[in-house]
């Protein structure tokens, strides 16, 4: 049996390979690949970030949200790539990446891989302090965990409001519409 050694790959080094539209992550020295998502996935995202930003429009404050490809330093040796994204305060239009700010609300529209998003991402998200983590199932469900551990979930099928977002309300059957 051979015990050869794995390879890790450094931020630097991360940091440093050639720009892709593929979702591309570094977790803890592992470069994850996700497949491209199919066009219910985009579809589902477009609609969502469409709802966001029409609501943070009329939002009094600065919010900003942003959707992938957008490189977010969760720690050190940990850059993910969330779906979608919400933070409470304005981004500097020009602000180098990766982001260094920890986004309040954190998206995916899961795919082939529902365990990474399920599972991995949640405790990535949890341990970096992210509020809120909705995670979208395309057979009609939105997840929204909160709290310690973003262990608290709730399974929205016709409205999903949040704390966090005073007046935001989706109406998660149209969403899948």
């Amino acid at each position: 049996m051979s015990t050869r050694a794995r390879s890790l790959v450094t931020e630097s080094e991360y940091l440093a390979l050639p720009e892709s539209m593929r979702s591309t992550e570094l977790v803890d020295g592992e470069v994850v690949m996700a497949p491209s998502g199919s066009v219910w996935h985009q579809e589902l995202l477009s609609r969502l970030v469409m709802s966001l930003r029409s609501w943070a429009a009329s939002t009094p404050g600065d919010v900003t949200v942003v959707q992938a490809p957008m490189d977010v330093r969760f720690a050190l040796g940990r850059i993910l790539q969330p779906d979608a994204m919400v933070f409470l305060a304005a981004l500097d239009r020009n602000a180098a990446q990766p982001l260094d700010r920890i986004p309040e609300i954190c998206i995916e529209v899961l795919s082939n891989n529902r365990t990474y998003d399920r599972v991995t991402k949640r405790f990535l998200y949890a341990e970096a302090g992210v509020a809120e983590y909705w995670i979208v199932d395309p057979s009609g469900l939105v997840e929204q965990r909160t709290g310690p551990g973003l262990a608290r979930s709730d399974d929205r099928t016709e409205r999903l409001e949040s704390a966090l977002l005073a007046g935001f309300s989706l109406d998660v059957a149209a969403l899948f519409e």
